[in-house]
């Protein structure tokens, strides 16, 4: 046992003092800020606010018309940008298209965004021009969209003989608010937090077991192993191994947990009343789920990773050798969608118990709508039996393969060191 822990300390170590993790550890919860909680910054403090400056070309005539897009561009000025509108009156007899040029000259000196064209048929139209610079700018584009379809609409109700009250009153939206089975209003962060930390556990128990993977080759490149193994048995060194490098990325997963759980409830807490997206917050028990699939996963694809290492003899191998490894990580990712539409279908609850998707899949329907504890209790059951049988499995082929050089062993071959005693 001594020897073991030798290894794991050696192991994990080596790993955390590395620069890369180092790096890797304190920039992903500092991205997550930056991500998170500047954009709610910058909207308490009013940041990224502009004025828009705006030229109405009208032909109307209509007083009433132009009043209520006036009214309805500047509605939002304390939330969004301010628009700065000009309104020119073009009269009836002089063709409006001889305005374009000089406005066209403001738009390419930046000195208006763009100019709209408002003809005399406008009631009638289905089509109002907007010249700008930036076609891409979409918010403007659409507050602006929203103002003139609303003050035309309710124009052509007024001049109809039904007043704009009226128009409010029988054109209201019904709005669907999702209500989740906490009481809590719905807006995708359950599907957000989800996603997220789904591909975290799906990238770090990946990136952890190619790690393995490659530590092993690289110790048979070097001839290490040879000096490793005159004083410890194979299994002790594989087992070592795992251990060590599991514990870095716990460390890892530690330090992430905590800056998502500072970082999700003081986003939480400063993010009332600024939008109506409610950033989901993340749980201790989530993220206690979080971690067991992750040490779980990790042991599986590791051991399996630490037995492809020892059967090749170098980089190349390698990566032919992982494929098949590497699509059971791959094939969970595929099935997500069917888990998003229905977590607890029969074909949900059957696909989260193998236990090689478990780890991606389980956790996911945990994160959307937790499934009965038993089925829990199942799936990390049939997932540690797993795991000892790949260590079983993996010890044999890992004592054989480890000291096995240059051709790489065929089928048969490796069927025969199973069977070795």
């Amino acid at each position: 046992m001594d020897k073991v822990l030798v290894i794991i300390r050696r192991e994990y170590l080596t790993r955390v003092r590395s620069k890369g993790f180092i790096i890797g550890t304190i920039l992903s919860p500092l991205l997550m800020v930056s991500v998170i909680l500047v954009p709610l910054l910058l909207a308490m403090r009013g940041g990224g606010r502009a004025d828009f400056r705006l030229v109405v070309l009208e032909q109307t005539g209509d007083a009433a018309l132009i009043t209520r897009v006036d009214q309805l561009l500047n509605a939002d000025n304390a939330k969004s940008d301010r628009y700065i509108v000009r309104y020119e009156v073009v009269p009836a007899n002089e063709p409006i298209e001889s305005r374009f040029p000089s406005l066209n000259d403001e738009v390419r000196d930046g000195k208006i965004a763009g100019f709209i064209v408002l003809p005399r048929d406008v009631l009638n139209r289905e089509k109002i021009a907007f010249h700008a610079k930036n076609v891409s700018d979409f918010g403007n584009t659409h507050r602006l969209e929203n103002a003139l379809n609303t003050a035309i609409t309710e124009r052509r109700f007024g001049l109809a003989g039904i007043s704009a009250e009226e128009v409010k009153k029988l054109s209201r939206e019904v709005d669907i608010e999702t209500v989740n089975q906490q009481g809590e209003s719905e807006g995708g962060q359950t599907f957000f937090l989800a996603y997220a930390l789904l591909m975290v556990l799906y990238i770090t128990i990946l990136v952890y077991g190619i790690a393995v993977l490659r530590g092993v080759i690289e110790e048979k490149q070097s001839r290490i192993v040879e000096v490793l193994l005159s004083s410890v048995r194979p299994f002790q060194l594989m087992l070592g191994k795992l251990v060590g490098i599991g514990l870095v990325g716990l460390t890892q997963y530690l330090v992430w947990a905590l800056s998502a759980i500072v970082v999700s409830s003081v986003a939480a807490a400063y993010a009332v009343g600024l939008t109506s997206f409610k950033l989901p917050r993340i749980s201790w028990s989530l993220m206690f789920f979080f971690i067991t699939y992750f040490l779980l996963g990790y042991f599986l694809f590791a051991t399996l990773y630490a037995m492809v290492g020892a059967i090749v003899s170098n980089e190349e191998d390698g990566q032919q050798m992982q494929m098949p490894v590497t699509l059971l990580m791959v094939i969970p990712m595929v099935f997500s969608s069917a888990i998003l539409r229905s977590p607890n279908s029969s074909l949900s609850v059957a696909l989260s118990l193998v236990p090689f998707f478990t780890p991606v899949l389980m956790f996911m329907r945990i994160c959307l709508q937790q499934p009965p504890i038993w089925q829990i209790a199942l799936s990390i059951a049939s997932m540690v039996a797993c795991i000892l049988g790949a260590i079983w499995i993996a010890s044999k082929i890992y004592r054989v393969g480890i000291l096995m050089y240059g051709k790489r062993p065929t089928l048969p071959e490796i069927a025969r060191w199973l069977r070795y005693s």
